[in-house]
């Protein structure tokens, strides 16, 4: 589905008219990769949703109110309270034909409504207790109004994969974002410090001023489809928006390009989109799948108009990415493990580099020796001692003795403080494996209880800390591990957490049974209860594919497991729960599948079941 420059030009003109001149009263993060603000405008209180998720960026307003998704206060949550809570919009752009909207907030007396009264203003602040509280936690300089007024923009960057939500400085230098571009990744790199860049203009016609020659012109370009041969010549136009313009000039949406096309019926259909007013409507084809646009879908089955353009997104991406409590407690929950994984990494760098040091060790203590060694060859101001071509410097201003006297000093100093490094290491090494398998884990849950059985596991484990809101926190039964039944009518136990991967390994699983893990991939502890049984290949298959399904490479087209027995599986000495070492016996490759709950199928069917 697309979120072309013609659905932000219907969202910007939306938000001129109900969010322009509005105060802000209030930013959060629903989210990791989301923003939104509070709004009070014309009377009324709007929620702005601003959302960087590679697969549905997106801007709109929200009929109802986000919550916090994010606990801690980022350095762009901070940022926002200081320049942008309390500030005006005074400006929303979009650049021509581009994904990027631009709003301009003012902040301090010169923002200040001159007509209004004391009691007018105070409706602007927060209503509810929530905003009421936020605000009075906040620093002096986050709520105090400056003397000069402070400007900025909020830029929102509409791409796939590539979307963001960018705070820029007045002088054009980009204080904080989402998600930060650094120069290895792309040539317009977007990280703080760093002057902003409007993405680079496409080398195409305006689809504005599209002419019956111009589109005749497209017989040139060796396309043979219409509608692609639209999106490569036109700035803007999404493979969905040509299809609909060749559907309403030709009455196919997948016209051959021809030479007795109707020329100028297609350029009026063109231009016809970008005319507003806007039409916005939800759409759905003979499947059923549903689509968004802000005009008239006229080549699917049906089509439903919309109020606004807000109303279809906010209908459109619910089923897709849902700030719901559980949702907004997995991104959270993963934002607390990535940062954990970020200190335990730092702590594995630190300590790799203390062992790189000890190399010097042996260096000293010969550098000692052989000054001992040598004491009768070295005169008084002698600055070095060459042995078999090895250089040692000396310091003039002290003895032979007191030369080497430092050199052992020094060794014995390094070598106490190495005491034990190479243990920490291994520890810190394991902790991330388990910590990377917790992770993946976690992108796999499926549910509200799944997530909280695998956040009570990582406090258990030391990964995070319990958060001491004063709420109470749901009770959550532990979940046990999944079983599903192959065609075969064996039984195949599935951990979906650390503690349920030990569960099934060590507990579930005997000796003789037949354990399972992707290789080289966080993810699932898989056994098959053999009885003593030969399993068959088709059991096999099914369990490999379910072991592929539950690991970090469940996107993949296929997966490499590893198969081994039971008892060629061990605990890792020192290591978190669920950290193993194995031999394997044997490997395929499968395609990942997910268990099909209630049906007993042929060939690679499974039935699921609890255990």
């Amino acid at each position: 589905m697309y979120f072309d420059a013609l659905t932000l030009a219907a969202v910007t003109d939306e938000l001129q008219t109900t969010i322009l001149g509005g105060r802000i009263q209030r930013a959060l993060l629903p989210s990791p990769l989301s923003v939104a603000l509070e709004i009070y405008a014309q009377g009324h209180r709007w929620h702005l949703l601003m959302s960087a998720h590679p697969q549905f960026t997106r801007i709109h307003l929200s009929s109802a109110k986000p919550s916090r998704g994010v606990e801690r206060e980022t350095p762009l949550l901070l940022l926002l309270r200081k320049y942008v809570v309390g500030g005006r919009i005074v400006q929303i752009e979009q650049p021509a034909i581009e994904r990027v909207v631009v709003l301009r907030i003012a902040k301090g007396p010169a923002t200040r409504d001159p007509s209004a009264s004391p009691a007018d203003d105070e409706q602007l602040l927060p209503a509810d207790d929530q905003a009421q509280t936020e605000l009075a936690s906040l620093p002096a300089a986050a709520s105090d109004e400056p003397d000069e007024p402070l400007l900025c923009d909020i830029v929102v960057e509409v791409f796939e994969r590539r979307g963001n939500v960018i705070l820029v400085g007045d002088d054009n230098i980009i204080m904080e974002s989402l998600r930060h571009v650094t120069p290895r990744m792309s040539r317009r790199p977007v990280q703080p410090r760093e002057p902003y860049e409007l993405p680079p203009a496409q080398d195409k016609r305006d689809p504005r001023h599209a002419t019956a020659e111009g589109i005749h012109a497209l017989l040139e370009s060796g396309e043979r489809d219409l509608a692609r041969a639209l999106v490569a010549a036109y700035r803007g136009i999404s493979p969905q928006a040509a299809r609909e313009a060749a559907f309403r000039s030709t009455g196919r949406a997948d016209s051959a390009l021809a030479p007795d096309l109707p020329w100028a019926a297609i350029a009026a259909a063109v231009r016809e989109l970008w005319t507003p007013p806007w039409q916005p409507c939800l759409a759905y084809n003979a499947a059923e799948t549903p689509a968004f646009a802000a005009y008239p879908l006229h080549h699917f089955a049906r089509f439903e108009p919309q109020p606004s353009i807000s109303a279809v997104l906010e209908t459109f991406y619910a089923a897709r990415e849902q700030l719901t409590s559980h949702q907004q407690r997995r991104d959270t929950l993963h934002g607390q493990l990535l940062e954990a994984r970020e200190r335990l990494d730092r702590q594995r760098r630190l300590l790799s580099e203390e062992l790189e040091r000890a190399q010097s060790l042996d260096q000293l203590r010969w550098e000692g020796e052989m000054i001992y060694g040598f004491l009768h060859a070295i005169t008084p101001g002698q600055t070095e001692l060459v042995i078999e071509d090895r250089r040692i410097t000396l310091d003039p201003q002290h003895t032979p003795i007191e030369n080497a006297q430092e050199r052992f000093h020094a060794y014995d100093k390094f070598k106490s403080a190495l005491a034990g490094v190479p243990e920490r290491l291994q520890s810190v090494v394991a902790r991330l494996a388990g910590l990377d398998e917790t992770l993946a884990l976690l992108d796999l849950a499926e549910g509200f209880e799944q997530i909280e059985g695998i956040a009570r596991e990582a406090i258990e484990l030391g990964y995070i800390r319990e958060e001491r809101s004063g709420r109470k926190r749901p009770k959550v039964r532990r979940q046990p591990p999944l079983r599903v039944d192959s065609s075969d009518g064996y039984s195949i136990y599935i951990g979906r957490s650390a503690g349920q991967n030990e569960q099934v390994t060590f507990t579930i699983g005997a000796s003789d049974d037949l354990w399972l893990h992707a290789r080289g991939l966080p993810g699932a502890h898989v056994i098959i209860k053999s009885g003593g049984r030969e399993v068959p290949e088709r059991t096999l298959y099914e369990a490999a594919a379910l072991a592929a399904h539950f690991s970090k490479g469940r996107g993949e087209a296929s997966v490499e497991v590893e198969i081994s027995r039971r008892r060629l599986v061990r605990r890792v000495p020192g290591g978190p729960i669920g950290l193993v070492t194995y031999r394997a016996e044997r490997a395929m490759r499968v395609t990942p599948q997910a268990p099909i709950a209630g049906v007993r199928g042929q060939g690679s069917g499974i039935r699921s079941d609890s255990a």
